[in-house]
C-alpha cells in the first residue's frame, strides 16, 4: 500500500485527507469506492450549511434520465448480479421494463451522449423523460435502494427548493446547489485511469446491456497513486 496526502480547497474551505491507496496497478473500478467517500466529503463541504430537501421516501428525482460511467455501469452490474436470487430477480425485472417503456417512447435514440451536446436539446430530453414516469429500477418505496453504491451524479444532484416542486420540475421551480467540479464528469472520461477519453456516459436502465458485451478485466490498469493523482489534476482543471 501506498499513503497519497492531498489538499483541495472549495471555496472558503481545504480539504486535508490521507489516503492509503494500492501501489500495484489498479483499475477504475478499484479505485471507484475511494472516489465516492471523496465526492461525499466534497460536497459534504461544499454545500456547508445549505438546506438540501432531498429525503428518503421522495423519489421523485429517481424517475429523471440519470448518465452513469462505463466504470459505473460495470460496478452496479456487479451489485446487482451479487444480490440474492429474489432480490435480483426483482431488479432485473424493473430494468427489463424500464428498457422496454424507453424504447417504446422513442428515448433510446435520444439518449446518447452525441445527440445531447446541445443545453436545448438536452433540457427538452429530460422533460419528456421525466414525463413518461420511468423509476429508476433501484427504486424502492420511493427510496434508493442501493443509497450507498448509487451514481456520482445522484450523489451530485442536491436540490434546495421544496421538495413538492420537484413532482414538476422546470427551471423556475427548481433551485440546485452548484457545485465548483463535479466527479460524475470526470469520471465519463476516466475509463482508461488518466481521464483523456472522450466523454462517454450510459443511461442507467440500459447498463445492463452495457455490462453484457464489456468486463472490468478489460480496463486498463495505473498504479493506485497515479490514477487518484490523474483524477485530482482533472478536478483541478
Amino acid at each position: 500500500m501506498a499513503e497519497v496526502r492531498f489538499e483541495l480547497r472549495v471555496g472558503d474551505s481545504v480539504i486535508e485527507a490521507t489516503l492509503q491507496l494500492p501501489s500495484e496497478p489498479i483499475r477504475p473500478i478499484d479505485l471507484l469506492p475511494i472516489l465516492q467517500k471523496f465526492d461525499d466529503g466534497f460536497i459534504a463541504t461544499a454545500v456547508g450549511d445549505g438546506a438540501v430537501s432531498c429525503r428518503a421516501g421522495c423519489g421523485a428525482c429517481c424517475r429523471q434520465a440519470v448518465p452513469i460511467s462505463e466504470t459505473e455501469a460495470l460496478n452496479l452490474a456487479r451489485l446487482i448480479e451479487a444480490m440474492p436470487e429474489e432480490r435480483k430477480a426483482r431488479v432485473l425485472e424493473r430494468f427489463a421494463k424500464a428498457v422496454e417503456e424507453l424504447d417504446r417512447a422513442g428515448m433510446r435514440e435520444r439518449l446518447q451522449p452525441e445527440t445531447l451536446k446541445e443545453k436545448d436539446l438536452q433540457r427538452k430530453m429530460a422533460l419528456d423523460y421525466f414525463a413518461l414516469g420511468v423509476a429508476c429500477p433501484f427504486l424502492e418505496d420511493e427510496s434508493c435502494s442501493i443509497h450507498t453504491d448509487r451514481p456520482l451524479s445522484c450523489r451530485e444532484y442536491l436540490v434546495t427548493s421544496p421538495a413538492v416542486n420537484c413532482a414538476a420540475p422546470s427551471a423556475e421551480t427548481i433551485q440546485m446547489v452548484r457545485l465548483p467540479g463535479k466527479f460524475s464528469e470526470i469520471l465519463y472520461r476516466f475509463g482508461d485511469g488518466r481521464g483523456n477519453q472522450a466523454t462517454r456516459w450510459i443511461p442507467l436502465p440500459f447498463l445492463l446491456e452495457y455490462a453484457a458485451g464489456h468486463s472490468a478485466e478489460d480496463q486498463p490498469k495505473v498504479p493506485g497513486p497515479e490514477m487518484f493523482r490523474n483524477f485530482l489534476q482533472q478536478l483541478a482543471e
